[in-house]
Parts: C-alpha cells; sequence; structure tokens
C-alpha cells in the first residue's frame, strides 16, 4: 500500500481473513487504499465504518479528515474534528490535521496552519526531535510529512508560494515518494508561471501514484497554461473515462465497502464522483474555447442534471 499500488493493495485486502477484513484496522486499511487512489467513495464508506465501530481510534482518521476536506463534507469533518481532540488533544498529531483540515475547509488558513504546526511538533517529540519517518502499521510513511505537505497546501491557498514550497521541499526530505508534496510543488511552479517546472514535478507525483486517475488532471492544467487546448481536452477526456469505467464495488468478505478485483483490474465505480463534475466542467470549457458549442452544450446540461444547485 505504501506503493500506491491500488491493485496488489485490494487483493492484499481480499485475502485477509474475515474478521480482519471487518476490523477497524483493516477498514481503515482499505479506505487509504482507496483514497491513494482517488476512489473517494469506497474510501469514504470504509473509514466511515471504521469511525464508527471504533469512535476513539485516531490512527488513520488524518487521511479521513482529509478526504472530508475533499469531498466538502463540512459537519461530518467539524464532528471527526471535535471528537478527535476529545480524544487526543495533547497526545495525537492525527487530531490536529483534522482540526486543521476543519479550519481549512472554513476558509480560516491561518488557523489551519497553527494547527499543523501542532501537529508536527507532536510528531517531532512523540519521534525525540528526530524528522525520521515514523510508519503506520502498514509499513507506509506516517503524518509527519504529510503535516509539512499541508502546510504547503494551506501556504498555496494563501498565494505564499516560496512559505508552500519550502513546507513541500520538506515534506520530500522526510519522504521522497510523499507523491502530494510533488503534486504541491508542480501547482506553487503553475502559479508562478514555471509550467516547464510544474510539468516535471506533476509527471514526478504521477510517477509515484500511476493509478491515481485525479493526478492526470494536473497534466490538462499544464496544457491550458501553454493554450494547447486541444491536449488540454484530450487529458480531460482520458481522465473522464477513467473516472466512469468500472462498475458498482463489492468485495468478497466485506460487510462495510467491497472491492471486486478480475484479472488484476481494480473496477470500482466513480461515476458519481464529485470530481467527476469538476473535470466535465473543465472539458465543457475546452470546446467552448475551441469553439466546439453543441459538444459543450450537451456536457454542460449533463453537468446540470448532476449538480444543479453548483453555481459554476
Amino acid at each position: 500500500m505504501s506503493s500506491y499500488r491500488a491493485t496488489q493493495g485490494l487483493l492484499a485486502y481480499s485475502e485477509l481473513p474475515y474478521e480482519q477484513q471487518n476490523s477497524a484496522w483493516g477498514l481503515c486499511m482499505l479506505g487509504r487504499i482507496c483514497f491513494e487512489a482517488g476512489r473517494y467513495p469506497e474510501a469514504a464508506q470504509a473509514f466511515g465504518e471504521a469511525h464508527r465501530m471504533a469512535p476513539y481510534r485516531v490512527r488513520d482518521m488524518d487521511t479521513y479528515s482529509t478526504l472530508l476536506w475533499h469531498t466538502k463534507h463540512e459537519e461530518a469533518l467539524a464532528q471527526l474534528a471535535h471528537k478527535m481532540v476529545s480524544v487526543g488533544r495533547n497526545t495525537s498529531p492525527e487530531a490536529w490535521i483534522a482540526v486543521a483540515n476543519c479550519f481549512s475547509l472554513d476558509g480560516d488558513h491561518a488557523s489551519a496552519l497553527k494547527s499543523l504546526t501542532r501537529s508536527i511538533q507532536m510528531y517531532k517529540s512523540s519521534h525525540c526531535g528526530t524528522t525520521s519517518v515514523p510508519r503506520n502499521d502498514a509499513g507506509g510513511t506516517g503524518g509527519l510529512a504529510y503535516a509539512h505537505t499541508l502546510i504547503g497546501h494551506e501556504n498555496v491557498a494563501l498565494d505564499e508560494l516560496d512559505r508552500a514550497q519550502r513546507a513541500f521541499r520538506t515534506a520530500i526530505r522526510i519522504d521522497p515518494r510523499h507523491y502530494n508534496a510533488w503534486y504541491g510543488l508542480g501547482v506553487s511552479y503553475l502559479r508562478l508561471g514555471k509550467p516547464d517546472l510544474a510539468e516535471y514535478h506533476f509527471k514526478r507525483a504521477l510517477a509515484l501514484n500511476s493509478q491515481n486517475p485525479l493526478l492526470l488532471q494536473s497534466s490538462g492544467a499544464v496544457h491550458e497554461y501553454r493554450k494547447d487546448y486541444v491536449q488540454a481536452l484530450r487529458v480531460y477526456e482520458r481522465v473522464e473515462q477513467m473516472l466512469n469505467d468500472g462498475a458498482p464495488a463489492r468485495t468478497p468478505g466485506s460487510a462495510a465497502c467491497d472491492a471486486l478485483v478480475t484479472d488484476s483490474t481494480v473496477i470500482l465505480s466513480l461515476r458519481l464522483h464529485h470530481a467527476m463534475n469538476f473535470v466535465m466542467f473543465k472539458r465543457a470549457r475546452m470546446l467552448v474555447v475551441l469553439e466546439k458549442f453543441g459538444e459543450a452544450s450537451r456536457v454542460l446540461e449533463q453537468l446540470m442534471r448532476r449538480c444543479p444547485r453548483e453555481f459554476n
């Protein structure tokens, strides 16, 4: 799982005994696998069931809180952060990452940065002040690099790009395989008007986590910046196809979030994924720029049916 290989991770999960699959530990493992592959609906199911089963578990709840941030579930995120702080105010770095995500979703990036700084202090104090990489029970890298990466993203939101890059580079020094930090550097370089450097870092992120179709959107943004709208459209069409492929998820033996693995291919439905709406909108925008108005109109009509309350 620490290699971001969803197919192998799901195969390994399906081979666990039934009791372990349906334990809080097993469900969190499944949630992380789906989350890192960009399969948020399945990840939400797994994490949600794990949290209901073990409401005082703090491990992996930092990832769950980030998932809730991505899916804009404000109430669920606020409840999770409150629970985590009540459990581990003085002992849990994960709790303060959840709090930071709660502040971030509310637009309070300064408070989010304070919470992330507290999380980093806890990580360092729990590892004797070193920057060695804490590892979780699945062998994956721990949250110290993750906290620095989130600091980078908060600084990007504040347009403090120099500080953001320092945070992302710190995360990469701690964990060179932390794809989110490579992606963050790509975002910051694109903001600085350096598409070549942005593309390089986006490719590094995708090389580390090639099974996440959402990372492909970044290359589309680079093509847009270069005004290569035809290539950007191709990228968004490919991402949409990857998100649209698949069937309803089911995993042998799992009561909460099943995954079907057939011929070494993960078949997970993302047709209702919130990211699909974003990709469809970007595709429609490229179609308008390319003056393919009829096709753009059809895509926008589909979007209106999918998300009628979306202001875009």
